[in-house]
């Protein structure tokens, strides 16, 4: 028996996604061997951030739960024995003519071993509900680690256009300070040829004054930058390169629904649903019975007592059948469906809030494509009007507070620039990651990916598990075969199952497979034992079309 997980293809999202992956390469081979560019950092990101280790080492954990919950249906093997010695005193009795005397004391090292072995058999659909909860939570880990590496890598594309931001800044702030040192001069040589005033000498300095102040706060501002870059990257900023320019999704509808698909955070809230439903199953098996098979063998040598010397094996079926727990296990049952129903809200909740981020995201995009059409409309006049008044200066049509203010326009403006250019890189960051394609496999890193399923395959068949199922009958391991909840290979389309047939079933619908008379034979005990479940109205509906009204809690509280 095998089992796959692999994470949510790409399906539609290739089509755009290539065409980014373009261009960051066109980027990549451009630039000049000494120097960063945005691949080069994510690739350094993928391979040396340690937050993203700590999230793989997660998954890792998350993985024994599988092993963890496949081996209670397993077989399992104890020894134990002793070796001890002993000395017992006994009351002495006389001996007669046909009985010698006994009593006294006798001394001994007795010791015996044994060897107990148990195969479950049948234990109410537990194992295998255990098995399809651990499976959907790893399927959510796997999720939350895709998460987490989008959220690295936006958090790395930020800290590097933050970089070379505030690389342009200061050089235009450095600039600046040049140009007012300028008209400093100029102020004063006019002054001294008797065309100028003190006033513009005054003017000229608390400009300049100021300009020296701003490229103090700049060089600041990078420093901290470049601070961020190597806390995220590992190594300092050598030379940034231009951002590459990636694809978007034609429009807003485009992008929820890319979203909805390949959401991270989207997709674990759905298979954690799935472990909830899980978890009702694991909850009823406390109520059914269950059936083993022990074996026993057991040795003593040595004895003070009775027989010095024996041997035993023994060979045994186990049945257990739970009559009345005080109403734990339908509190239990209770519980888990809660718990379910909560998680269906979440879900929902979390689709709401990709929505919500979609379009959040979208609108400060426009906006900030918009903002720097303007800012560069705004620096291209700017300059032209800076020339003029410089001119007019000249000419005498202008005063030196005039050519400061100037100067000041076309210095606001260059900065707009840069940090409009900033904004729609950053928010093209945020809505690449929102979708869920900002990570090694969405823009296809050249790095060896980190592949889930690798430690996964590693640990499923470590130490005794693959000569235990080599040499035990899969027969006596299925015996009493559990509930078909969840076909065993879970394939790459998200939220999608493939049964052996080969036909596609929603993953919410896996209550439709045609029961089976193992499944028969556990809704009649579910009804003996009280643990039935009820009508759902919205079994097979769609999770938007499903009513998320809040469950009303009872008139009056239980007794």
């Amino acid at each position: 028996m095998s089992v796959t997980f692999r994470t949510p293809n790409y399906r539609r999202l290739k089509a755009w996604v290539t065409s980014s992956v373009l261009a960051l390469s066109v980027v990549s081979v451009s630039s000049p061997a000494f120097a960063d560019d945005l691949r080069d950092t994510l690739v350094s990101v993928y391979h040396k951030n340690p937050r993203l280790q700590a999230e793989r080492a997660r998954l890792r954990e998350i993985d024994e739960t599988y092993i963890q919950a496949r081996a209670q249906g397993r077989l399992s093997a104890t020894a134990s024995g002793s070796y001890s010695g002993t000395a017992i005193r006994t009351p002495r009795v006389p001996g007669s003519f046909f009985t010698p005397p006994s009593g006294g004391w006798e001394d001994g090292t007795p010791y015996n071993g044994q060897l107990q072995v148990i195969q479950p058999v049948y234990q109410g659909g537990r194992v295998k509900a255990l098995k399809r909860q651990a499976k959907s939570g790893i399927l959510a880990a796997r999720e939350n680690l895709r998460a987490a590496e989008n959220s690295i890598f936006v958090a790395a594309a930020n800290a590097y256009i933050d970089v070379i931001r505030d690389e342009e800044a200061a050089s235009i702030r450095r600039n600046n300070v040049r140009v007012l040192s300028r008209q400093l001069v100029a102020a004063q040589e006019r002054f001294d040829v008797g065309e100028g005033t003190r006033t513009d000498i005054a003017q000229s300095q608390s400009r300049l004054a100021a300009s020296e102040a701003g490229l103090a706060q700049a060089e600041a501002q990078l420093q901290i930058s470049r601070a961020a870059f190597t806390r995220i990257v590992g190594r300092m900023p050598v030379d940034l390169q231009p951002t590459p320019k990636f694809v978007r999704p034609r429009d807003l509808p485009a992008a929820i629904g890319l979203a909805r698909e390949n959401n991270p955070q989207l997709l674990s809230a759905i298979f954690n649903e799935d472990a909830g439903r899980a978890a009702i199953d694991v909850a009823k098996a406390a109520g059914r019975p269950t059936l083993s098979l022990n074996g026993s063998l057991s040795g003593s040598r040595d004895q003070i007592f009775g027989v010095e010397e024996s041997d035993q094996a023994a060979i045994a079926a186990q049945v257990t059948i739970p009559i009345f727990s005080g109403g734990l296990n339908r509190s239990r049952v209770r519980q888990a469906k809660h718990a379910k129903t909560r998680l269906a809200f979440e879900t929902r909740d979390t689709e709401l809030a990709v929505d919500q981020t979609v379009k959040q995201i979208w609108a400060q995009l426009e906006a900030a494509e918009q903002t720097l059409i303007a800012s560069r409309k705004q620096l291209a006049a700017a300059e032209v009007a800076f020339e003029g008044v410089d001119l007019e200066l000249k000419v005498g049509t202008r005063t030196q507070l005039d050519v400061l203010n100037a100067e000041q326009e076309v210095l606001n403006a260059k900065l707009s620039v840069v940090n409009a250019e900033r904004e729609v890189d950053s928010a093209t960051f945020q809505l690449l990651s929102t979708i869920g394609v900002f990570d090694a496999e969405g823009i296809t890193l050249p790095v060896n990916k980190y592949d889930p399923e690798d430690n996964f395959e590693a640990v499923r068949y470590n130490g005794f598990n693959e000569t235990i199922d080599t040499y035990v009958p899969e027969a006596v391991q299925k015996i009493g075969s559990q509930v078909p909840d969840m076909v065993e290979d879970i394939v790459s389309v998200p939220g999608y199952v493939l049964k052996k047939s080969g036909a596609n079933k929603i993953l919410r619908q896996v209550d439709d497979i045609p029961e089976e008379p193992g499944k028969l034979v556990k809704k009649g005990i579910d009804f003996v034992t009280g643990q039935d479940g009820e009508y759902n109205p919205n079994k097979g509906k769609p999770l938007p079309e499903i009513d998320t009204e809040p469950i009303q809690p009872p008139s009056k509280p239980p007794e």
